[in-house]
């Protein structure tokens, strides 16, 4: 990703989610991305962790999920709500670099919401997206604030990721085998 946002740029941004996603509803499209119990799965690009608790429902208490971002204000959200919410099934993890350090396909799901469209190498992001992810795993990735076909073809480009749909709000990937 492009150099991580400033703090204030951060803390700014975290502010507005809040109050999109009070209004909005737009963390419920984690129910469209076929998670379910004991599965691990990665909210890569989390951000504040609007989509946290959500995700933590869904895998249940059998299940992890893993909130990466490059920026550490990120990680500091998201371990604290955590903590707050008693959601003991999630851990944030600092990726820097394109390089997240997990496993080798330990991920049954990756989601990348709200933040491809600031992604600096996407070829790098996605090889590493698949490397965590499973090789049954799928990739749920939406446009972010560029064109449909913009991201369309940076997923292609990636040579990581086949497209098995397309939606109006994000792209079902599957990993090239």
């Amino acid at each position: 990703m492009k150099e991580r946002i400033s703090n204030t740029a951060f803390r700014l941004m975290a502010l507005i989610f809040k109050f999109r996603d009070l209004f909005s509803g737009r963390t419920t499209i984690l129910n469209e991305f076929d998670i379910i119990e004991g599965m691990h799965v990665v909210d890569y690009g989390c951000g504040p962790g609007s989509y946290i608790p959500l995700a933590s429902r869904l895998v249940g208490k059998e299940g992890l999920v893993t909130a990466v971002d490059v920026h550490p204000l990120a990680i500091e959200a998201v371990n604290e709500k955590a903590f707050r919410m008693g959601l003991t099934n999630v851990i944030g993890m600092l990726t820097r670099n394109y390089e997240t350090p997990l496993d080798d396909h330990v991920a049954n799901i990756v989601y990348a919401m709200d933040m491809f469209h600031m992604v600096e190498n996407p070829t790098a992001m996605l090889t590493d997206i698949r490397r965590i992810m499973d090789t049954e795993g799928t990739l749920y990735i939406d446009k972010g604030h560029q064109t449909y076909e913009a991201a369309r073809q940076k997923i292609l480009d990636s040579k990581q990721f086949a497209i098995q749909e397309a939606t109006d709000r994000y792209f079902r990937c599957r990993p090239y085998t």
